[in-house]
């Protein structure tokens, strides 16, 4: 009989008013995986909270191995073997392996100062005791996006952890990084370790997970029990009743279609004479493994990145040149980035100020110059609701929403301008379920109503085939195979990806 580790009983916490938990209750077993899954704002975050003392429920009880925690301070639990990896990486890039791994317990001599030599050989027995062949003295910006993770864990682990709290560990990482990751968690796992596993990602969590718990509205359900684990049921769960996957009807050519843009032999950053022909009302899956060339082939079509060689051409107006982003939106080229928090979203401006950034110069002057404050709020307006944004007005701050409010608001900022060509980098990445299919479903409105082309990427490629006509695969800068999307499956876009080239 598998021993328990953590109880949460009966938790629920108010912030003034409004009650974040509501009678939260669950089971952590020692040595397993246990995932919560909620949507953005359904209480995650608050219980994950509770659970390492950072908030203090207004009722119920925590237990650690029967032991009540709720006395005990964030850094006393952390002492106890609570710890948590949170989603936004808590290393410092800047400094090294070592320092990162003994981060504000670094060892020292009678004089006072660091003792590094005993500070890299400590970590590099951190380092091989946890199987990470990586130097204790390279700075950790050098390092890949799954060795970043695997030394933010191994500093959990140190000075004992029996519960790791993961908050969103995929994250940017790409499939083949993923599922290394995996691997070492569950040779954690084995050693007797539990996790707390935070992720939107479905198919991660059934392919993980031993337990699950659904937070909706701050309640808890379960997600392990009547039925097993699958994605239909805890997608149900999470939106609290059926949620329809969004399935567009794919096309099978590109016949009868107007030619939008095309690339001839186009070189640069990363890329290397890659031509491609895109269509009007065509929606185009990028694949590739970081540094494939597919990020940068919209990196440089948004001209974020110098192309050195080749050159771009429109159905109707011939060669163009791009050598900015502002080039790129003056022949109706729009990129929502991958990261939204540094180049997506201004938090401390209001929705409809974020929504109207990109058209100040342009569509909302008025004749005198000046922005036409009337027409900036009815096309924010319009977008708002377009979106389901969730809030109490266009008014309010960007900063004080969910993830996925915030994604739709960056997405609806881009589609506001009314491009031609619209380029998606991750767009539903890190956001609940509702919202990704909300997203996906404006999206394609935006191809077949609005004959817009538009570029995808993500790594998810369940997602990817359901939204997608066609695939483009990448492998050091070349754009290897075009793939028709009708019938493949996840398998197939995996095993396509992983024998071009």
């Amino acid at each position: 009989m598998e021993e328990i580790l953590l109880k949460v009983e009966h938790v629920s916490k108010n912030f003034g008013a409004t009650k974040a938990l509501e009678d939260v209750s669950f089971t952590i077993k020692k040595g397993t995986i246990h995932s919560l899954l909620g949507r953005n704002g359904a209480g995650k975050s608050t219980v994950v909270n509770i659970i390492a003392g950072i908030y203090k429920q207004n009722s119920g009880i925590v237990t650690l191995e029967g032991n009540d925690i709720t006395p005990y301070s964030v850094f006393e639990r952390q002492n106890m073997g609570v710890k948590i990896v949170p989603q936004h990486a808590s290393i410092v890039p800047e400094l090294t392996v070592g320092e990162n791994v003994f981060m504000g317990i670094w060892p020292r001599k009678k004089s006072g100062f660091v003792d590094w030599e005993k500070l890299f050989v400590d970590a590099g027995e951190e380092l091989r005791k946890y199987g990470l062949d990586v130097d204790p003295k390279e700075k950790v910006r050098n390092l890949n996006g799954v060795d970043q993770r695997k030394v933010n864990i191994i500093r959990a682990m140190h000075g004992g952890a029996k519960l790791i709290i993961l908050d969103e560990p995929t994250t940017a990482l790409s499939s083949v990084e993923r599922q290394e990751l995996f691997v070492f968690v569950n040779e954690l796992k084995a050693k007797g370790t539990a996790f707390i596993f935070i992720s939107h990602y479905l198919q991660e969590v059934v392919e993980l997970s031993d337990d699950v718990t659904v937070i909706r509205d701050g309640r808890s359900f379960s997600g392990s029990e009547g039925g097993g684990l699958n994605e239909e049921r805890l997608a149900s769960l999470i939106a609290g009743g059926e949620v329809e996957l969004i399935n567009r009807e794919k096309l099978p050519d590109n016949s009868g279609r107007e030619l939008l843009l095309e690339c001839r032999n186009i070189s640069g950053h990363i890329l290397k004479d890659v031509s491609v022909k895109l269509y009007r009302g065509e929606i185009t899956g990028l694949v590739g493994f970081p540094g494939s060339g597919a990020r940068e082939l919209c990196r440089t079509l948004f001209g974020l990145d110098k192309m050195t060689e080749g050159e771009i051409r429109t159905g109707g107006s011939g060669k163009v040149s791009i050598h900015s982003p502002s080039d790129a939106m003056k022949n109706g080229i729009s990129y929502v980035s991958y990261d939204r928090h540094k180049e997506g979203i201004v938090g401390l401006m209001s929705i409809r100020e974020n929504i109207s950034l990109p058209s100040l110069y342009t569509t909302l002057k008025n004749k005198l110059g000046f922005v036409d404050m009337e027409k900036s709020r009815a096309i924010s307006e319009h977008y708002f609701e377009l979106f389901h944004v969730k809030a109490n007005s266009t008014d309010d701050k960007l900063g004080s929403l969910s993830g996925g409010n915030q994604q739709k608001v960056v997405v609806a900022k881009t589609v506001s301008t009314g491009p031609k060509l619209l380029m998606l980098d991750e767009p539903t990445i890190g956001i609940d379920i509702k919202s990704r299919e909300e997203i996906i479903e404006n999206i394609n409105k935006i191809a077949e109503e609005d004959n817009t082309s538009v570029l995808y990427l993500t790594n998810d490629f369940d997602e990817l085939i359901r939204t997608v006509d066609r695939i483009l695969f990448f492998k050091n800068g070349r754009l290897e195979k075009d793939v028709r999307n009708l019938g493949l499956s996840h398998e197939d876009v995996i095993n396509i990806r992983d024998s071009v080239g």
